[in-house]
């Protein structure tokens, strides 16, 4: 197994990218990033489609030398044509191993590897992806659901390990939003992880096994039961820990992003700040008339369960307090939210 101790899974749109940008070099000896490529932000006259090129080069000035692994989204809403080409299966995934070959030189990436099986039940270009991509590449990965049957993660993972020569796969297991699930019965959802990670592990030429899921709600008023001031309950670490317990598997999140993707109307949001604690999130939320990040970020500063770790989160939090906030979007916000909950995970896993 390899040394990193979180893996965290992101679109590439702005509020993630921000964020990432403001990681250390320190940081990548912990952090292992899954990037989801998704298009720009379009631009009428340059790149109407959103030209994935543009966030390639984003990445790379994030990444530098250190390893990421690097998918494609498949959401309608982030995808274009260039990206609708690149899942394009025929010739071995042709286009994908282009693309891969093409950004090969200045970049560490780990490709992911697309399931595609096809009308007569075969996997030839998924076979033909892996025999060529392992002549140059350590290491691939896959990603799969957590929910399969046993027989299954064998059906789908025997011919990429049966073809994938010297170089090792990273499995990722996802279980995407899952806060319902884990609220009803979180011990049922351990538990289909420790058999899905057991699964995965009987079989050969595994690097290891990664679980991926986020529990960070739609609504934090709804689930803080509280309009302004509260606090909520996440439900990853306790995943985590309960597998950890059973099977050796690797910790992945969404970074405290919900993937559900509810979209707020134009001049609905009202500004807020949130702080994860180890199972929970304690949120500060004032409309633009009463406050707005200033007050969020005052309220929160005061806050008992507040924790100055000294890094660009809290020093945003800090500008906002003096009334001198360096954005004023939710999207900045996010970014500023994901930084300082992956320096919890990564200090949950050193401290351990």
């Amino acid at each position: 197994m390899s040394d990193y101790i979180y893996y965290p899974v992101i679109k590439t749109r702005d509020a993630e990218l921000r964020c990432f940008g403001h990681l250390k070099e320190e940081d990548f000896s912990h952090i292992l990033p899954i990037y989801e490529l998704t298009k720009s932000r379009s631009t009428k006259s340059t790149a109407p489609d959103g030209d994935i090129h543009r966030r390639m080069s984003q990445i790379s000035n994030i990444q530098g030398g250190n390893p990421f692994i690097l998918d494609l989204c498949t959401s309608p809403k982030y995808e274009n044509p260039q990206i609708r080409q690149l899942l394009q299966p025929y010739d071995g995934f042709s286009e994908w191993r282009s693309f891969l070959n093409f950004y090969k030189k200045g970049l560490n990436i780990i490709p992911m590897i697309h399931i595609y099986e096809d009308e007569e039940s075969s996997f030839d270009d998924v076979v033909s992806f892996v025999k060529e991509t392992s002549k140059h590449y350590e290491k691939l990965a896959v990603r799969l659901p957590y929910d399969l049957e046993v027989d299954e993660y064998s059906y789908y993972l025997a011919p990429i390990v049966s073809h994938i020569g010297n170089s090792k796969l990273i499995v990722l297991l996802d279980a995407d939003y899952i806060r319902n699930e884990s609220k009803n019965d979180v011990e049922a959802v351990i538990e289909q992880f420790t058999r899905s990670v057991s699964g995965v592990l009987a079989m050969p030429n595994i690097e290891e096994c990664v679980m991926l899921c986020t529990t960070f709600p739609a609504s934090v008023a709804k689930e803080g039961k509280s309009d302004s001031d509260g606090e909520f309950r996440i439900y990853e670490e306790q995943i985590y820990q309960g597998v950890k317990k059973k099977v050796p598997v690797k910790y992945g999140d969404y970074a405290s992003i919900n993937t559900e993707q509810i979209e707020i109307k134009g001049g609905t949001f009202v500004p807020r700040i949130d702080i994860a604690l180890t199972d929970s999130f304690i949120y500060k939320r004032y409309r633009r008339d009463d406050g707005s990040y200033p007050r969020c970020a005052n309220e929160m500063i005061h806050d008992k369960k507040y924790v100055d770790l000294g890094i660009w989160s809290n020093e945003e939090i800090t500008l906002a307090s003096k009334n001198a906030p360096s954005g004023i979007s939710p999207s900045f916000w996010i970014s500023v939210r994901m930084f300082y909950y992956m320096r919890t995970r990564v200090n949950l896993r050193t401290n351990s």
